[in-house]
């Protein structure tokens, strides 16, 4: 498979156009989106490769739509393969032109692909005086530096100018000389209209009259073999069966002839092999290669919070009077829960603090500062060592966190634990000024044809390029991030404590809050993660990150992942009704590069996670949230590679969690750290410090000690993350 090419990018460096690789027949190019699609092509060599790339790149660069090969536009009196043949001569000298490093490559590679056959096996010993004009232009457009094409007085006019036009109007107008030439000097040679092929009504009446004569008394076989020869043998209309448009022989008048009147046979040749550039293995497969999301698409997945929170506000004002009235009830407590929370965090932002310095030292360095330390020159005699010190701590690197919380419809019934949760992450990442966004991810984007309870169902208005990740109606509504002004923070952090309240207590009015945007769904988790290439990168930039931590928080496996499909060549978008499904390796290009993907799900999952910390720099931090025991112990096993553990392989791990509320794992299914919690666990509140009213000194101590230590372990996201930043 050709790899993606340095050629290729000087190309197009200083030019506004996507180029991205996919399982497609031939190159296409989205005028729309300025997007080059490129076949997978073998490898055939730099020189093959240089050539495919500049003259594809020639087409996205100087080609209108009407002049692609490929393209379904009729131009009166222009034969398509006469189109494409002058129309590369031109397109063809503009790249050369503008990179002349492409001049010699591609010549060395158009004389190999001619070497091959590509061109048609009968140039390479032809006598020229049965080649028409058109061939010969393009031969020697093409392959002339190797290839010794004469032309006569008149011909070579024709040539030059296929050398010299400028624009496609002009290229229009040359293909129609050339044809006009053609027919009054080789007309011998212009190519015969296909055979006709007889109409279904024809074949029925003939069968028909079979029949009936010989059903019919007397009928000899003899004579009927007779009669079938004669209508084997009488002449079709000459305007019928011709597979081209309007249908008719060399010889009838103009107004009779097809629109394409004759073909350039070494165009014709060319395009019937191309099939043989492309990556094809002997089983008749391709390596599948996807592409990540277009700037189209991304841009309908991704709600910034001003549009996620004007969507509550539409929903929150057709509320029923009985939903405002529980929404009052909940919200009379908000302030104390508020204050609750900011205590809760102060502790916490002190023992970041106190960690992020025993970090800082544990890395010091102490190193001579070249001054006398006058406290120690009385001991100069006997110490060769009385300069002045200085211990210089590890610099403190700029941290940055981006969470995607999974609101998949199992995820419910922890909703309100995972908003209380979250609530206070944010606050610490407020308090210790760590840059933050936050997302949601979940089936129910209306606008790419998701639905939700509060809404008709969702009307898709995208349309996905060939060979793109299916988007699965992704949705990732951005809850909470740093950069929202105070009253806009408050809002946000007000409609978590919402949510936390009403979830919590299962309460119906839930629905009412929220936007159909951040309703419950399925688990695309994989296309989330693609989607995360370009939040990430932006975020990075944006706040100058330096240690990167991406935060997943999901209850299960992803969705299984799709590539748009279309089968009309023509078309280059399409609806979400077709698609490759895969379940063996292909590759997704992210970003421009390329990312294996064993499978469509977990391995998928994993190979994505791994390309975000190694492509970001990042600390990849998972929390999943086992709905029962057997999740919690299937996660365990699939993360240490064990399917098949037993009760006494879940010992030492029912033990650590006892005791610290989680298990942790290191280096496993794509995180840094996995977080296995359960989720009827995630409560941060625990009843009041009460000791007995007899109770010692001593066991008041340590009750406090417990308590305190408890308060600070339900604090599971808070604290874990707490512990992966301060380091």
């Amino acid at each position: 498979m050709i790899k993606h090419k340095s050629t290729l990018a000087k190309l197009l460096a200083k030019e506004n156009i996507t180029v991205q690789y996919g399982n497609y027949s031939t190159a296409w190019f989205d005028i729309k989106d300025r997007i080059l699609g490129l076949p997978m092509w073998k490898d055939m060599g730099k020189d093959v490769s240089d050539l495919l790339i500049g003259h594809e790149v020639g087409h996205a660069l100087f080609t209108p739509f009407e002049g692609w090969h490929d393209s379904p536009e009729k131009l009166e009196g222009c034969p398509r393969t006469y189109i494409n043949v002058i129309e590369d001569a031109r397109i063809e000298r503009h790249i050369k032109d503008a990179y002349v490093g492409l001049i010699s490559p591609m010549a060395r590679g158009y004389k190999k692909l001619f070497d091959d056959g590509f061109f048609g096996k009968e140039f390479h010993d032809m006598d020229w005086d049965n080649v028409k004009l058109i061939d010969k232009i393009n031969l020697k457009a093409k392959v002339g530096a190797h290839l010794d094409v004469p032309f006569n007085d008149e011909e070579i006019v024709f040539y030059d100018r296929a050398m010299k036009t400028e624009t496609f109007d002009e290229v229009l107008q040359l293909v129609r000389d050339v044809l006009a030439y053609t027919k009054e000097n080789q007309e011998e040679l212009l190519t015969p209209p296909p055979a006709p092929e007889p109409e279904e009504e024809d074949n029925q009446s003939e069968e028909t009259e079979q029949e009936q004569t010989e059903s019919s008394p007397g009928h000899d076989d003899a004579e009927s073999e007779e009669k079938k020869q004669e209508k084997k043998e009488q002449p079709k209309d000459s305007n019928e069966g011709s597979k081209e448009a309007g249908g008719a022989g060399p010889g009838a008048p103009d107004a009779a002839m097809p629109q394409d009147e004759d073909v350039s046979q070494s165009d014709e040749n060319f395009r019937n092999k191309e099939d043989e550039l492309l990556d094809i293995k002997k089983d008749g497969t391709q390596t599948l290669l996807g592409n990540g999301f277009s700037k189209d698409t991304q841009s309908k997945i991704v709600i910034p919070f001003k549009t996620l929170s004007k969507e509550r506000d539409r929903v929150i004002s057709n509320m029923p009077v009985y939903a405002q009235e529980d929404v009052d009830v909940v919200m009379a407590d908000y302030k104390a829960y508020i204050k609750a929370v900011k205590k809760d965090v102060n502790f916490a932002v002190k023992e970041f603090e106190m960690r992020k310095a025993a970090y800082r030292y544990s890395r010091s360095q102490t190193a001579k500062t070249g001054s006398i330390d006058v406290n120690k020159v009385w001991s100069y005699k006997t110490n060769d060592d009385i300069f002045s010190r200085v211990t210089q701590l590890a610099d403190a690197k700029n941290h940055g966190m981006i969470m995607i919380i999974d609101f998949s419809g199992s995820m419910s019934q922890v909703m309100g634990n995972v908003m209380d949760q979250l609530i206070h992450l944010v606050m610490f990442c407020k308090a210790v000024n760590i840059p933050f966004e936050v997302y949601a991810f979940t089936s129910c984007n209306k606008e790419l044809g998701g639905s939700s309870w509060s809404n008709d169902d969702g009307f898709d208005t995208s349309t996905q390029i060939d060979g793109e990740l299916y988007h699965q109606r992704l949705s990732m509504p951005q809850l909470v991030t740093s950069k929202l002004k105070k009253a806009e923070f408050e809002k946000a952090i007000c409609h978590m404590y919402l949510r936390y309240s009403l979830a919590k207590a299962n309460n119906y009015t839930e629905r009412y809050i929220i936007s159909p945007n951040e309703d419950y769904g399925s688990t695309p988790l994989n296309e989330a993660l693609v989607a995360s290439h370009t939040l990430i990168d932006t975020f990075k930039k944006t706040n100058n990150v330096e240690n990167m931590n991406v935060v997943v928080i999901s209850d299960g496996d992803t969705n299984g992942s799709t590539l748009v499909k279309t089968h009309n060549e023509n078309i280059k978008r399409t609806d979400i009704g077709d698609r490759y499904t895969y379940h063996r390796k292909m590759y997704v290009n992210i970003m421009g590069r390329n990312v294996e993907m064993p499978d469509s799900r977990k391995g998928g999952t994993q190979a994505l996670l791994d390309n975000i910390k190694k492509r970001f720099n990042a600390t990849t931090l998972g929390f999943f949230i086992a709905d029962d025991r057997y999740s919690f112990k299937n996660k365990i096993g699939e993360a240490i590679d064990n399917s098949w553990m037993d009760a006494e392989d879940v010992k030492p791990f029912n033990k650590e969690y006892n005791k610290k509320k989680c298990v942790t794992l290191s280096n496993v299914l794509g995180y840094n750290q996995l977080y296995v919690v359960k989720g009827q666990q995630l409560e941060t509140d625990i009843e009041e410090f009460t000791p007995a009213e007899d109770a010692s000194k001593g066991q008041i101590t340590q009750a406090f000690k417990r308590f305190s230590k408890s308060k600070k372990l339900n604090k599971t996201l808070l604290t874990n993350f707490g512990k992966a930043v301060a380091e």
